[in-house]
């Protein structure tokens, strides 16, 4: 009777666990419902195990009786670990399991059923207080890594602004240049070429004197989504690095390459079609854009690539805007 009535609370037990896991996030006022019915199962369990310390103890038997004990003092210490994370949830167990069979012995008067007896409360209050002890634990765990965590999501929040131009929500100066460094180092160990687009919104003050600075930013944030979307590599990156101007950073790409990227930009810009009455060059916002293609040597610095992009980017402006300029060595290698 004893080992049905165990074997049924433990699938009532595994019934109510499956469905704590099956729902979906629960409330607080949920939570604590169901921590109500883990501590009505939790004493629920030790009441079957005090149970075996009154209906199978053999009085004539003291192996019997040992064995009993030591039976009852494992489940005990097994359970330790498992119910400690929930305050007052190994006390429901421990106090129905081991106060029976504790007291069974005491009745028996002799010396060594007192000492048993009295080794079963001392047990028990030690494991009392080595639960209160690892739930202190785990409580200050989960408090430090819930304030870890919320640390770590601080920082990547105040990592993205930092990154981040806060106006057209693309790279920014500080991110470019970082990429710049790091994507320079890596051109030099692999000898691979490294491009660069840069571009110049035409005649944007002209833009901003006639339509007023808040069309200005709006316009930004059009030609920086319209670039960032022309560009589909992963490591490509596409930032703003001043007032209307962009850079376009292509790792491992050739002339022909970046000059390609730069004209699905300029085509991608002229294809918003933002009106520009201002404008000498058409009757909507264009781009100029000029590109640099080095494979750099040890010891070159990053900066002959962006002042290589800057000067295509003024050869683009002199030859009329809304085009594409490109340069590069005669070789293509930066000594």
């Amino acid at each position: 009777l004893w080992l049905v009535g165990m074997l049924l609370l433990t699938i009532g037990r595994f019934a109510i666990a499956r469905a704590y896991r099956e729902q979906s996030v629960p409330s607080d006022g949920e939570n604590r419902r169901w921590a109500g019915y883990f501590l009505m199962t939790t004493c629920a369990s030790g009441l079957m195990w005090g149970l075996a310390g009154v209906a199978l103890f053999h009085p004539e038997s003291l192996p019997h009786q040992v064995f009993l004990c030591f039976m009852i003092g494992g489940m005990v210490a097994g359970a330790l670990p498992l119910q400690s994370a929930l305050a007052g949830a190994f006390a429901c167990f421990l106090i129905p399991a081991l106060l029976p069979i504790s007291v069974q012995m005491l009745l028996q008067g002799d010396q060594i059923h007192l000492t048993m007896g009295l080794m079963g409360l001392v047990f028990g209050a030690a494991m009392l207080s080595s639960s209160l002890r690892i739930h202190r634990m785990l409580r200050e765990s989960i408090e430090l890594r819930v304030k870890l965590s919320d640390s770590i999501a601080d920082g990547q929040r105040l990592q993205q602004i930092a990154n981040v131009d806060a106006l057209t929500g693309i790279a920014n100066r500080r991110l470019f240049d970082d990429a710049l460094a790091r994507e320079w180092r890596r051109a030099i160990r692999n000898r691979n070429p490294a491009s660069l687009v840069l571009a110049d919104i035409d005649y944007f003050k002209a833009y901003n004197d006639m339509y007023g600075h808040q069309a200005g930013d709006d316009c930004l944030r059009l030609v920086a989504q319209s670039a960032a979307k022309a560009v589909r590599r992963p490591a490509d990156l596409v930032a703003r690095i001043g007032g209307e101007e962009f850079a376009v950073l292509l790792p491992e790409t050739s002339t022909e390459g970046a000059h390609h990227v730069a004209e699905l930009i300029r085509r991608a810009i002229n294809a918003l079609n933002i009106a520009h009455d201002n404008s000498p060059v058409a009757c909507h916002i264009t781009v100029s854009l000029g590109t640099a293609t080095l494979v750099p040597g040890r010891g070159s610095s990053s900066s002959a690539l962006f002042e290589a992009a800057d000067r295509a980017l003024y050869v683009a402006k002199r030859r009329g805007r809304n085009r594409v300029a490109s340069h590069a060595p005669p070789n293509g290698t930066l000594a």
